[in-house]
């Protein structure tokens, strides 16, 4: 069984993991509402496996974050308590650097908890920007079921767009892509570990940069207010229910674009709701990587990841760690 068919298998009900396996999803612990909880869920053993050994490690990993993020008993109980059986879910990867696009296993693993949730699998998009992006990153194209559906904005697959009218945000001017604005009752923000030469970091809220039509256009002044700008967005603002962070490897500088010399493995994931929350955490995960490598920390550099702030600032989240109930699972290997 290849993953196409795993995943078809998945949500068809044909394939199941251990989703209410109590061992390994522990009873919650309570927190208070005025704190941003973030996940993070880690295994060393993850660095000896491959293919569906993988496949089903990671997802381990994933509903235990979703379950923890949630604060209920199961992961069949978080994901329903997220998605409803009629939701078109978009699940927004980030393929501008394919060698550091999410992994597979990572949205194999989110397509099976929106099918526990009952969710359609033709009612399940993976998207980013363009086709050729999501192609190059390895994810099989797709305008039809049975299983998740997988197209850009832009492309030959189904092309649905940019919105005609601009959206305003302050002085940020954008076109929203149409999976958001009119096929998604729901999204997912499916974001990487990066450092950015110009943003300082790129995680779940500059991920949406992949949903509207002119991102170059802020990639100056820090991408900042743009980041905050265009997460301020009606469509994007109230249809985010989850970010799911692929942390199995951190890019810790020489980013946007690939250099592996810079890359390092961690094995992790991280689920949250709140995406400045979870921004925050991961800016400490990349500075805990330079600094190991003698490195000054993300701030110091030239463009510093100013966004977080403003994003905090208009009420997007949580920026301050004091104020972010961070929860840890590590299991080594």
């Amino acid at each position: 069984m290849d993953r196409r068919e795993f995943l078809t298998a998945v949500m068809t009900g044909a394939a199941t993991l251990a989703l209410d396996n109590r061992s390994v999803w522990p009873a919650p612990v309570p927190t208070t509402a005025e704190r941003s909880r973030v996940v993070l869920a880690r295994s060393t053993s993850l660095s000896g496996l491959d293919g569906l050994n993988l496949d089903n490690a990671v997802a381990g990993l994933v509903h235990l974050a979703v379950k923890d993020t949630v604060g209920v008993a199961t992961p069949q109980q978080a994901w329903a308590a997220l998605f409803k059986s009629d939701d078109v879910v978009a699940v927004k990867v980030n393929c501008l650097a394919p060698e550091m696009a999410p992994s597979q296993s990572v949205v194999l693993a989110i397509a099976q908890g929106l099918a526990a949730a009952g969710v359609k699998s033709e009612n399940v998009i993976i998207y980013d920007k363009e086709d050729r992006d999501l192609a190059k990153a390895g994810y099989t194209l797709r305008a039809e079921g049975p299983g998740p559906l997988c197209y850009g904005t832009v492309g030959e697959t189904v092309s649905p767009g940019y919105e005609e009218r601009f959206s305003l945000q302050g002085e940020t001017s954008f076109r929203l892509s149409k999976i958001v604005t009119r096929t998604a009752t729901a999204i997912i923000n499916v974001p990487v570990v990066k450092q950015h030469e110009y943003a300082g970091i790129t995680g779940a809220l500059k991920n949406h940069f992949g949903s509207i039509h002119n991102p170059e256009d802020f990639h100056k002044f820090a991408c900042d207010p743009a980041v905050a700008n265009v997460n301020q967005a009606t469509a994007i603002r109230s249809k985010q229910r989850l970010i799911i962070v692929d942390a199995l490897r951190v890019l810790y500088a020489g980013g946007p674009a690939f250099a592996p010399q810079y890359l390092v493995p961690y094995w992790a994931i991280l689920a949250g709701r709140d995406p400045v929350a979870v921004d925050t955490e991961l800016l400490q995960l990349i500075n805990l990587c330079r600094q190991q490598q003698g490195m000054d920390s993300v701030e110091k550099q030239e463009y510093p990841p100013k966004h977080l702030q403003t994003a905090a600032q208009y009420g997007l989240g949580q920026g301050d760690p004091s104020a972010i109930d961070l929860r840890v699972h590590n299991f080594e290997g």
